[in-house]
């Protein structure tokens, strides 16, 4: 099998899957930025950590994600109108580095209105979808993985969710998916993890 540049070795699909030390390299990257580096890294953190799609990370408020206390909240309640297909779906905000990143990223900003943008563009105003997926695309370039998207932090935490055993209807929930054999696009097509599977056959 021909192994494409930035994405671990036997995984297929058009959006790389990031590896451990991948994901650490985008995270150091993020960190780096010389302009707003708390919100390129919280960014890139609710793409891999929460599976969020550019035009759902581009359409969220700070009220979406915080508490009018400033507080992280358990769970973030994607609207109709955030998501694709408009359907409604809750994003559990459950990890203890999701939950750092976005308290620091609060802590930087301190929002006067949190009804604003989470993630403003240079106008003041919502991100575009595209404009999302251009910014996360240029953190993967900058870390050296071309082959990265505003696409495989989602790829690379349902990929994660298979690996670690999670069945596939709860991550199909997770995921916003409407049916599991979208869900399951993004793992059986895994050499890598099918081999792993047959060493644990016994007989």
């Amino acid at each position: 099998m021909k192994r494409h540049r930035g994405r671990p070795p036997g995984t297929t699909g058009r959006a790389a899957v990031l590896t451990t030390h991948q994901i650490r390299a985008v995270a150091a990257v993020a960190r780096a930025r010389p302009r707003l580096p708390l919100r390129a890294l919280a960014t890139f953190t609710l793409s891999v950590g929460a599976g969020l799609r550019a035009k759902e990370l581009s359409s969220l408020r700070w009220i979406d994600v915080f508490t009018p206390e400033g507080e992280v909240r358990e769970v973030v309640h994607l609207k109709a109108a955030y998501t694709k297909g408009a359907k409604t779906r809750d994003i559990f905000l459950s990890s203890p580095k999701l939950r750092r990143t976005l308290e620091d990223y609060h802590s930087e900003s301190r929002p006067w209105d949190f009804n604003e943008p989470l993630f403003k563009s240079q106008k003041g105003g919502h991100l575009t979808a595209t404009s999302m997926s251009r910014f996360l695309k240029q953190l993967y370039v900058e870390t050296g993985i071309p082959r990265g998207s505003s696409h495989s932090g989602r790829r690379t935490m349902i990929t994660q969710l298979a690996e670690k055993g999670v069945d596939l209807k709860a991550i199909s929930v997770i995921a916003g998916h409407s049916n599991v054999r979208t869900t399951a696009l993004y793992v059986e097509h895994n050499p890598a993890r099918l081999a792993r599977i047959l060493q644990e056959v016994t007989w």
